[in-house]
Parts: C-alpha cells; structure tokens; sequence
C-alpha cells in the first residue's frame, strides 16, 4: 500500500496545512505590529488580497467568472469572514495577540458542534471531548488574565464565526474551485467593510501615505497571510475533514505566542499555567492525528472505492 495516490495526497494536504497555519501564526503578530485601528487593518489586508488573487488567478489560469450557482453562498460567507477578522482585530487591540490567537482554540468546540448540522451526521462524541478539552485548556490559560477579559469574549465570538465559515467552505470546495471561492469571499468582505468605513467618513489613507512599517506589515498580511495561507487554507478541505483543519490551526497560538514573546517579552509574557494549556492543545492534535490516521485505513479507503 506504500505510494497509494490518495495516502501521498492527504499527506500532502497536511504538510500545506501545517505551512499554512505556521503563516497564520504571523497574523496576530502583524495586527499588533500595524499602528491602526482593526477595522483599517481588515479593509487594507482584503484591497491587497483582493489583487494578490487576480494575479494568482491569472498565473493559475483559473476562471474567476461569477457565472456559478453558488456565488450568493460564497459573498454571504464573505459577510461571516468579515465579522470574524473584525472581530479577531478588534481582540488584539482590546487585549493582546497571545489572547485572540489562543481564544481561537475554542474553534474545535465550535466546529464539532456546527459541522453535524451540514454534513447530516450524529455529533461525535470524541469530537466533542476534544473541544471541551480545548475550552479547558483556554481556561487554564486565562484563569489568571483577568484584565483581558474583552479581548478574551471578542476571540471566542470570532473563534465560533471561524468555525462556522469553514465548515461552510469544507462544503463549497468540493464542487468550485479554491481561489474563485477565495475571491468572491474576499469580495464581500471589501465591500462591506469599504461600505461601513465610507459610511463614517473613515477610509484609511493610500499605502504610499503610510508609515514604512506599517505598508511592510500590510504587504506581508495581505499577500502571505491572505492571498496564498486564505486559499491554501480552502484547497486542504478537499482532503482533510474541517474539524482537522481545525484542530490543526490550534497550533497557531503557539506559534503567534513565542514570536510575540520574542519581539515583546515584557507585554507577551504569561503565567506558567499557560504552558501547561498548550501542552494540552498540542496533546489534542497529537490524539487527533492518530485517530485520523486509524480512520483513514478503516473508513476512507472503502468510502474512496465506493464513490469512485
């Protein structure tokens, strides 16, 4: 059974998401690191994703037509991307980035829960456990942290809308295609925050009349961060059930957690129980990497031959 075509294929899939979620861990970074409010870093990152991916479309020689059955689906999916960015910004500048990327976390919860309603199947009750286990494990974290206690509730709303858009996504991926559907999410998101900002008379100024560090840490959220992590993020669901994909990007505070404790030690820095929740994160990917590994000569492989 070594070089069998769909074992190299989710393997693959997992490789891109681990390089993905590692990019993602950099987003809370720059959100701190850009001295705007949230609401201009989520209309500034989408303009440049926004072209990032015209030009990806181009290079890939996808079709970005709007001529698909389920374009409503994929603009009204924008709309909870955009509350769950505005929302995540909105947690670093009331707390701190360790806060809204480890609230993240609650995300498995959330997805274990929401994923049964689309697919039409029985809640798992490992599935479940293992969210509970991340809840615990951000309680543990937080206990003590009292004073981010708004950016704390403003990262698990923008967990459960995170949750929500990739279930939604797992479900969109397998009939269109990953940068289109990017595209048009991307779409809404411009246009409804660009309508909010005009609406207040709060547009952000051009690049060029920016800080140099603002525009790099702009350039790097919307390309690296946005155009290639965003798509590549939709394009694993082909492969890889959205509770993985989930569970996976648990992995992202740890990352965004020791680069913020690099750059800002004094501000960054937690209580040593926060050590003992993430120890307990990366035990739930651990376990759920085995269980899927388990599944996948059991269960994926008959579900592969039926369908084909």
């Amino acid at each position: 059974m070594t070089g069998d075509p769909s074992s190299t294929s989710r393997r693959n899939a997992v490789l891109l998401l681990h390089l993905t979620v590692f990019i993602w861990g950099w987003t809370g970074i720059l959100g701190k690191w850009i001295d705007q409010s949230a609401l201009h870093i989520v209309y500034v990152r989408t303009v440049i994703a926004c072209i990032g991916l015209v030009a990806v479309a181009r290079w890939m020689r996808v079709s970005l037509s709007p001529r698909t059955p389920d374009l409503g689906r994929y603009l009204l999916t924008g709309l909870i991307v955009l509350a769950h960015w505005t929302t995540f910004y909105l947690s670093i500048k009331r707390g701190n980035a360790s806060v809204a990327v480890t609230c993240l976390s609650t995300s498995t919860f959330f997805t274990a829960m929401i994923t049964p309603f689309w697919t039409k199947e029985r809640v798992s009750g490992f599935e479940v456990v293992l969210g509970l286990v991340i809840i615990g494990a951000l309680l543990l974290i937080f206990g003590l942290e009292v004073q981010y206690r708004e950016g704390m509730l403003l990262g698990v709303l923008s967990a459960l809308l995170s949750a929500w858009f990739n279930v939604v996504n797992s479900r969109l991926v397998r009939r269109g295609e990953a940068v289109r559907i990017c595209f048009y999410e991307l779409l809404a998101v411009l246009g409804g925050m660009g309508l909010w900002l005009a609406v207040q008379g709060d547009l952000p100024p051009p690049l060029w009349h920016m800080p140099a560090h603002d525009v790099a840490g702009y350039l790097v959220l919307g390309l690296l961060c946005t155009t290639f992590a965003f798509t590549a993020g939709i394009h694993v669901l082909k492969r890889l059930s959205p509770f993985t994909v989930i569970l996976t990007v648990n992995l992202e505070p740890v990352y965004t957690i020791l680069i913020a404790l690099l750059l800002w030690p004094a501000s960054e820095r937690m209580h040593f129980g926060s050590y003992l929740g993430f120890a307990l994160i990366l035990a739930c990917i651990s376990l759920n990497g085995w269980r899927q590994r388990r599944q996948e000569t059991k269960v994926v492989k008959p579900q592969v031959f039926a369908q084909g």
